[in-house]
């Protein structure tokens, strides 16, 4: 009988449990761009592996079907050496989702050195569970 309450309980915890997840709201795609954005900004690339796959196609210009360890190591490199880098998208971030693939594009202009920029086109691919697989800059 103390057995059968204790299943009871521990069945309703697990219930209670599942049920509060499911009704977590996500992020959606551009609310994660934003943050990407404000997160590489602040230099904090440990809190923007977050958002990342764990193995991503694509990260910039070189590296290929890499782990987000790599990339958290070579941003914390890059922003080693470029102290100043930031990022200002410079107009509307375009989303366009089809076969639970999710890209979107930003405009805008990277400062490498804090004053002088160059205007940059990322490409950032989301999976279906809302993670970066491929994000790739372009010189525009």
């Amino acid at each position: 009988m103390f057995i059968d309450h204790l299943f009871y309980i521990l069945f309703l915890l697990l219930i209670g449990k599942e049920s509060h997840q499911l009704n977590l709201p996500q992020k959606t795609e551009l609310e994660i761009v934003h943050d990407l954005f404000r997160l590489r900004n602040e230099h904090k690339a440990d809190s923007a592996a977050l958002y990342f796959a764990d193995t991503v196609a694509v990260y910039m210009k070189y590296l290929r079907d890499v782990p987000k360890q790599k990339i958290t190591q070579s941003d914390k490199q890059f922003w080693k050496a470029h102290p100043l880098n930031k990022f200002e998208i410079t107009a509307p971030i375009k989303i366009v989702s089809s076969g639970g693939i999710t890209i979107a594009t930003i405009y805008g202009k990277e400062y490498l050195d804090g004053t002088s920029f160059q205007k940059e086109r990322i490409e950032i691919r989301f999976n279906r569970q809302k993670k970066i697989y491929f994000y790739r800059g372009f010189l525009e």
